[in-house]
This record gives C-alpha cells, sequence and structure tokens, in this order.
C-alpha cells in the first residue's frame, strides 16, 4: 500500500486519512503537508487511521505535534479507526488522556 494522506473538509471539520505507514521514514513530510492542511479550515480535525498499517514513535510524535499545535489554536483534535496494536500503543503513550478517539468518523 502506498503512503499518502488524503483529505476532506466538510463546513468546519477536516478529516485526515492516513494511508500505509506513519513512521520515520516520513513523518517529517506529513509534518510539512498536515500544516497545509490545518490552515485550511478552522474546525476540529479528524485523524482517520483505517488504512494505516504501521504507527511508529516517529509516528506518534507527529500525532502528538499535531495536537499540541491545534491546542494552542483552540481546536480539538479527534483520532479514528485505529487497529488494535496501534490502539494499544497510543493507549500506553497517554495519548488518549490528551485526545477523544471514535471508532468511526461521520461524513
Amino acid at each position: 500500500m502506498e503512503n499518502k494522506i488524503e483529505y476532506k473538509i466538510l463546513d468546519d471539520k477536516i478529516t485526515i486519512y492516513f494511508y500505509g505507514e506513519l513512521s520515520c521514514s516520513n513523518a517529517a513530510k506529513y509534518r510539512s503537508l498536515l500544516d497545509s492542511i490545518l490552515d485550511k479550515s478552522g474546525g476540529t480535525v479528524y485523524f482517520d487511521f483505517l488504512h494505516t498499517s504501521f504507527i511508529d514513535s516517529s509516528g506518534i510524535g507527529l500525532v502528538l505535534g499535531r495536537y499540541n499545535q491545534l491546542n494552542n489554536e483552540k481546536r480539538k483534535l479527534v483520532l479514528a479507526n485505529l487497529s488494535k496494536t496501534s490502539y494499544k500503543v497510543f493507549e500506553l503513550s497517554g495519548m488518549f488522556d490528551l485526545m477523544e478517539y471514535v471508532e468511526g468518523v461521520k461524513e
């Protein structure tokens, strides 16, 4: 599966879809891309990991960095559709104390 990001903006909500791996090999590129996407709307941001096969510590750091950015802007980041393994990694790293998790994103 190709590593890529796609997004949809609906009203004041951005849903960002991650495909493939979210790892050290693409975290820096994704950081720049996410910065430009997040500037397109001022509302809630959903990170949808339904099509994500692997997330390493760089991926966790990328998510945490976007959380901090959005939190400073008084915006909300919601995580969705993590695999069982990725869910456990996010849970153990305390991410759910900061961010909401949902099983699906309504279009």
